[in-house]
């Protein structure tokens, strides 16, 4: 965890402003919903920046139904230029330096219309005391604060109370409203407490400086609580895409609504049928033999050699790329060797020779010492600091981190891996074999349950932790793994393509008919749809609205 002075002001401060394509939607937006009052309207800008929004409103259809805008921004700098801003557009309100969530312990005033960008910023780096206002925040609103690290939740959550019923917002907030367990809060409060709830789909690249998809949350107070909304997507992927969802207080994640309606139905139809089990229900993974220096740790047949260690090695996949199928055999791991890279797991465990009673394997230690690996922290809580505590190879093996998708691996060759390859193991009892999980887990189904569960990188990388890949679903195909050495060769041929999910898709519709083509090729779509949205952040850049 970085402290404070590890990060630049910016980041201290959550100041990535906002966009004027971004700014223009959010205009719009509230400009829509609040097409029929008559009256003029009261804004507010909890986090003004240097003036984005009001200058936004200068120039929108909103401009001559502003009653006053009310903006706040903590730091002077830019407070001076949302004032400028103010003053050069004509409009009546005031900007106030100074803190939001110490603004709103005072002000009691009710507005119209809520235009934000909230800090971005972690409980870390904000001070004790805005800490306790923006917990006082959540507990008021009946959340737990001890499920909330990031302010941008409070700073939306005060600026709501400040809404009259009826009172508009639209805000630019990360996508991980949509996904993280943390927003899990807000998201049940909105479903409860607002109407017209509308999300905008973008490409990354808003905040040039900041790695980090957004998306536009836009909706109405509503004058009734309720336990279910219908909320409108629109995707601006070149064209724009709209659908609509009805949402349920306590859905999890909104990742599974990123998909169309039929997309979804046939994923919720695919769970809960009956030739379908949650993973947990079938295996358990968990994470490998944690080194705590797998550099010194895993070492290749070269450095094993030089060092005399061949007593105290084990062999090992230390990536899965250096697997080239579905299946590591023997042969594979012989080849895995001869090339050089990392192949073998250094266990000076107790039941081994002692290694400091053999020159040569003492000095290696002593290189270690020398290079301060027994001071790293899960070197030096150990006794000795060089005795790992090896975990036992698994039947299957998952890739942690994935780009198209992740991989499992059936482990033939009985190899060791460490915390970058999850080790699988069936359960007793469990309907299929380790060779029937391989051949079928790359299924539209199941990769679309990983897209949906898993967790977004830089990068575009898939991550899985052991609780969301227990959770993924997967199809009961006793006998798939009659199928395993067709699909190892095809996958060692064309790697991850679409055409390898496919083949794996008619093993699973041969084995298990309800699964039918026609449902799989939606999951399929679907899973395109998610996949696509996830890599294309490193790449794409942002539209014109």
């Amino acid at each position: 965890m970085r402290t404070k002075n590890e990060v630049s002001d910016e980041k201290l401060r959550g100041g990535f402003y906002s966009p004027a394509p971004l700014v223009q939607l959010c205009l719009k937006r509230a400009n829509d919903l609040t097409a029929k009052q008559n009256e003029k309207l009261r804004v507010l800008e909890p986090s003004a920046g240097d003036g984005a929004f009001i200058r936004g409103i200068s120039q929108s259809p909103l401009t001559n139904r502003v009653n006053d805008i009310t903006a706040i921004e903590l730091i002077p700098t830019e407070a001076d230029k949302a004032r400028a801003a103010l003053s050069e557009s004509g409009l009546s309100g005031l900007v106030v330096t100074g803190n939001f969530l110490e603004w709103g312990e005072t002000n009691k005033e009710k507005y119209d219309i809520m235009l934000a960008n909230p800090p971005y910023v972690r409980f870390q780096f904000i001070s004790d005391e805005d800490k306790q206002r923006a917990k006082t925040i959540l507990t008021q609103n009946g959340i737990s604060s001890s499920s909330v690290s990031n302010l941008w939740i409070s700073v939306l959550l005060l600026g709501l109370s400040k809404l009259r019923t009826g009172g508009v917002f639209s805000v630019i907030l990360p996508t991980e409203f949509l996904t993280g367990i943390s927003a899990s809060s807000i998201r049940n409060w909105l479903v409860a407490n607002a109407e017209n709830l509308h999300i905008d789909l973008f490409k990354p690249g808003s905040f040039p400086s900041v790695l980090q998809e957004v998306l536009v949350l836009t909706g109405q107070i509503s004058d009734s609580s309720a336990t279910s909304r219908f909320v409108r997507f629109s995707d601006h992927n070149g064209s724009v895409r709209e659908w609509e969802h009805v949402i349920n207080v306590g859905s999890g994640t909104w990742t599974n609504f990123l998909l169309t309606p039929k997309q979804n139905q046939a994923y919720v139809e695919a769970q809960h049928h009956s030739g379908t089990r949650k993973l947990h229900e079938i295996a358990k993974f968990s994470v490998s033999t944690v080194t705590g220096a797998n550099n010194f740790f895993c070492v290749s047949e070269d450095t094993v050699a030089e060092n005399g260690l061949d007593d105290w090695v084990l062999p090992l996949l230390s990536r899965t790329r250096y697997a080239d199928g579905l299946i590591f055999t023997q042969q594979d791991y012989a080849n895995l060797k001869a090339s050089g890279v990392q192949s073998s797991l250094i266990n000076f465990s107790s039941v081994n020779p002692d290694p400091m009673e053999f020159p040569i394997a003492k000095k290696y230690l002593g290189s270690g010492v020398h290079l301060g690996i027994d001071a790293r922290y899960k070197c030096r809580i150990r006794t000795p600091w060089y005795r790992v505590p090896v975990v036992a190879p698994g039947e299957l093996l998952l890739s942690k981190r994935s780009n198209k998708f992740p991989r499992v691996i059936s482990n033939h060759a009985n190899v060791y891996t460490t915390d970058t390859i999850y080790r699988g193991v069936l359960l007793p009892g469990s309907p299929v074999t380790a060779d029937d999980f391989a051949a079928t887990f790359h299924n539209s189904l199941t990769l679309l349950s990983a897209e949906i569960e898993g967790r977004n990188f830089g990068g575009g990388v898939l991550e899985l932790v052991p609780s969301e890949v227990s959770s993924l679903i997967l199809p009961i195909t006793q006998g798939a793994g009659k199928h395993l050495p067709e699909l190892d060769k095809l996958y060692r041929e064309i790697g991850d393509s679409d055409e390898f999910i496919e083949a794996t898709n008619r093993v699973v519709s041969e084995l298990s008919p309800a699964l039918d083509a026609e449902m799989l090729w939606t999951l399929h779509e679907a899973r395109q749809d998610l996949n696509n949205r996830r890599i294309m952040r490193t790449h794409a850049k942002f539209f014109d609205l």
